[in-house]
């Protein structure tokens, strides 16, 4: 890889592996939360880039933003987000304050079209922006490198938006790496115990039609607990 846009950079662990796999890799980070752009370590490294802003599917706009005081790395510009996700409602395995999240004021906002003019075609994009995913994608309007983006069983409606302007774009492979409830007993969905560790990807692609219908015996809305990384080519 030489170049890779790290959507919703954080702390930099996708990034980290990023740069082991590929140590000549120039990644450009966008991270909303400015504390974590702030005292970031890889801010000196000459490689990396981080932006202080929102992606999304207008530039120069401002977004809302909320964290998650409990939980650094938490942190979303979704309302259905706040309202709906398992860091808001819990599950059997995750108990939470539902009153907990911090609004930390207007974040600017930066399409994926406009990263592209300015810094070329990625080799890969990465997004995990907690049900932000179909605004970032919606920033998109060519086809641009192989992806991959973070989606959640409570969040089917939004993975599905994902999917399907990613395929008016010309994208038509999909593979799906994560944690479920159920075990590791779906033919075509490949089983992690780490959930959606970085830079790993499916054992295998599938067309989307064939992927949608092992997916939707694997994820369950109300249970808020299955999620993984779609890899997407």
């Amino acid at each position: 890889m030489k170049l890779v846009f790290d959507i919703g950079f954080n702390v930099g662990k996708f990034t980290d592996v990023c740069l082991q796999k590929s140590p000549d890799c120039k990644v450009v980070g966008i991270e909303a939360n400015p504390s974590l752009c702030q005292y970031n370590k890889h801010s000196q490294n000459k490689s990396v880039k981080i932006i202080n802003a929102i992606a999304s599917n207008t530039d120069n706009d401002k977004k809302d933003f909320y964290v998650d005081p409990i939980n650094i790395g938490i942190s979303t510009a979704s309302e259905n987000f706040l309202k709906n996700s398992r860091f808001s409602k819990g599950s059997k395995y995750l108990e939470v304050d539902t009153g907990k999240w911090q609004h930390i004021g207007k974040i600017k906002t930066i399409t994926l079209d406009t990263l592209v003019s300015f810094y070329g075609k990625p080799d890969l994009i990465k997004v995990d922006v907690e049900g932000y995913e179909y605004e970032v994608f919606s920033g998109l309007s060519k086809k641009a490198g192989k992806i991959c983006f973070e989606c959640h069983e409570e969040d089917m409606d939004g993975m599905y938006n994902v999917v399907n302007h990613l395929v008016s774009l010309g994208y038509d492979s999909f593979g799906l790496i994560g944690i479920y409830d159920q075990g590791d007993i779906f033919d075509k969905l490949t089983y992690s115990e780490h959930g959606d560790p970085p830079l790993v990807e499916p054992d295998k692609y599938y067309p989307w039609n064939e992927l949608k219908e092992e997916i939707e015996k694997c994820f369950v809305a109300e249970r808020r607990i299955n999620y993984g990384m779609m890899w997407v080519k």
